[in-house]
């Protein structure tokens, strides 16, 4: 009973300072877990969870957006490749750092996680530049502009459309992170969905600039 009413308390941002710093001597990992990721923990619990026994602790520290950035740099390296691979994954962790891991790093499986991460964030910001926002259904007709130009067939969309609505993430995100498509032909597929819908351009128009995209990927 003591243990779930900690493991609450940990969670929550509206727990006192004070008693979230007694929350560190708690043996339960969940608990320090929690502690890791909650927002309302003190930077100095933050440090002295950074060396906790169980990456599970340390990967919710990365995951905390209140974590300062001499901790971030310190699970960029961290030694368990557990730790690593799972912060190479987060859109929310400092670019330059994720640049680190996919350039420096010792395990090709982490090199490649933050490469794909990278590539979303970029897409996402290629995206706001061009004033695009998604609104419901237009992942559906991203799939079908990619199945008409011939592309992608219909089954990998479906796939596709599956994995992103159970991460919770952007259609157009996921195709970059599956490595099925390079960014700039998802860029294309997404400006011309947005053009189409402004009227800029028509149906046949944007399936064109899709086409002369994939042609033109890097090989």
């Amino acid at each position: 009973m003591v243990v779930h009413e900690n493991y609450i308390k940990a969670g929550n941002p509206e727990t006192a300072v004070d008693e979230l710093r007694d929350l560190l001597d708690e043996r339960c990992g969940n608990v320090r877990r929690r502690l890791a990721e909650n927002p309302g923990t003190p930077e100095d619990v933050l440090f002295q969870l950074s060396q906790d026994e169980h990456p599970e602790v340390r990967i919710a520290i990365a995951e905390n957006p209140r974590t300062p950035r001499v901790i971030q740099e310190q699970l960029i390296k961290d030694p368990d490749v557990q730790v690593r691979f799972a912060v190479s994954g987060l859109y929310s962790f400092p670019s330059d750092l994720l640049q680190r891991m996919a350039e420096d790093d010792d395990n090709p499986y982490v090199r490649d996680h933050a490469s794909r991460t990278l590539e979303g964030i970029f897409l996402e910001e290629a995206l706001t530049q061009l004033g695009f926002v998604p609104k419901p259904g237009e992942t559906d007709k991203l799939g079908e502009l990619l199945v008409e130009a011939g592309i992608l067939k219909i089954e990998s969309i479906l796939e596709l459309l599956r994995i992103a609505g159970e991460r919770q993430v952007p259609l157009g995100r996921t195709i970059v992170g599956s490595r099925l498509l390079p960014r700039n032909v998802v860029v294309t597929a997404l400006t011309a969905q947005l053009t189409i819908r402004t009227g800029e351009i028509t149906h046949d128009e944007a399936i064109r600039q899709i086409k002369e995209a994939w042609n033109n990927r890097p090989r």
